[in-house]
């Protein structure tokens, strides 16, 4: 009897310990910045978080706001965006796993520049001019990105790397072509994913 009951107790003051050790108790610094290429900010852009729970489970929220120019994309497309997230974290000490859900407002845009011919005949001789035109799309609307995916930090402070899956949902989406200054179509977009998205971040916390 006295083996069975010092079994069970040994096993619980594992399951303490590993839990302990799991949710990392310890107090870390509370503000990071960092940049993060695609992943919530649908392109890259700088971020600014700060922890209101900074130990056990970690808990915060960031800010972000990029510029981006996507030579990846059809027409290198810039995109304009502003974002924010409830991110949470735990693990042991430096390696972590961490989760969250954040809000991206973006500003998609591209615009091509080209010339069309006019000619005039003049009795036997032909001349030709140039006239500019300008063709502008534009797609504008908020998307919703659920993370998941591992991050490295050290309640020292110092480097912050994050790696996570990012699928999006966009939301009330809205597209627009322009030719000369005049807009020629608008579509609307209630709803659309895009489940082949991630991101990496990288930066540092302090306190």
């Amino acid at each position: 009897m006295k083996k069975i009951f010092f079994s069970i107790l040994f096993i619980q003051l594992l399951c303490i310990s590993a839990k302990a050790q799991f949710f990392g108790n310890v107090v870390y610094n509370r503000k990071a910045v960092y940049a993060e290429i695609y992943g919530n900010s649908l392109g890259a852009a700088l971020n600014y978080e700060y922890l209101y729970r900074d130990h056990g489970l970690k808990q915060g929220l960031r800010f972000g706001s990029g510029y981006f120019v996507d030579f990846l994309g059809k027409n290198s497309p810039t995109i304009i965006s502003g974002n924010i997230e409830y991110i949470a974290f735990t693990g042991a000490r430096e390696h972590h796993i961490e989760w969250g859900i954040g809000a991206t407002y973006h500003y998609k845009y591209y615009k091509q520049t080209y010339q069309s011919v006019n000619y005039f005949i003049l009795g036997s001789d032909t001349t030709r001019t140039y006239t500019d035109h300008i063709y502008k799309f534009q797609r504008t609307g908020p998307a919703i990105l659920p993370r998941i995916g591992y991050r490295y930090e050290s309640p020292d402070g110092g480097l912050v790397v994050r790696v996570g899956y990012t699928p999006v949902i966009y939301l009330l989406n809205k597209e627009k072509e322009f030719y000369d200054g005049t807009e020629t179509t608008k579509t609307s977009i209630p709803f659309s994913t895009k489940f082949a998205w991630g991101g990496v971040s990288i930066g540092f916390s302090f306190y």
